[in-house]
């Protein structure tokens, strides 16, 4: 619920009620979720670890959020592909260890991986997250983007960041 009163506020002061959606619901069941297929884009940040791995976070939410205690990276897939019409678009962000299990249950749950992304503290560091988007209903083929690197050459936010920001800060995202 404190999420869901988080995102609400979110869309309001945004302007974006009638294209953000916020539903409270259990993803693992289904039929408590809108039927119809009818959205054209799904986004998740889905819990990073598999249950029974890394130290428990404290709180309740802060578990369902980082640790898949209340749902797996499969019941995310398939919630998504009850949520989506043909040909649209699902993307999720996740950590680097998680890519090969993410890429099968996208595929599994007939959501076609179309384009992957690294994120990077800085170019001398490893990846530490990845962005994928995936389709349902589409054609095999993944693009996999140049990395997007968080801060820039001589410290502070790279080039890139500073752009995804301005255009958020300007409303133009």
């Amino acid at each position: 619920p404190q999420a869901i009163d988080q995102l609400t506020i979110t869309v309001q002061e945004n302007g974006l009620e009638g294209q953000v959606v916020p539903v409270l619901a259990d993803l693992t069941d289904l039929s408590a979720l809108p039927e119809g297929q009818s959205f054209d884009v799904v986004t998740c940040n889905p819990p990073y670890k598999i249950e029974g791995r890394g130290i428990l976070s404290e709180t309740d939410s802060d578990q369902i959020a980082r640790h898949e205690t209340a749902c797996t990276i499969d019941d995310v897939c398939r919630a998504a592909a009850w949520l989506l019409k043909f040909g649209g678009r699902f993307c999720v962000c996740q950590r680097p260890e998680r890519l090969p299990a993410v890429l099968a249950e996208l595929s599994a749950a007939g959501l076609e991986p179309k384009r992957l992304r690294f994120v990077q503290q800085r170019p001398d560091r490893e990846p530490f997250l990845f962005l994928v988007e995936a389709m349902r209903g589409g054609r095999p083929g993944l693009r996999v983007e140049p990395v997007l690197f968080v801060e820039g050459e001589r410290g502070g936010w790279s080039e890139e960041m500073l752009k995804i920001y301005g255009e958020y800060k300007e409303g133009r995202r």
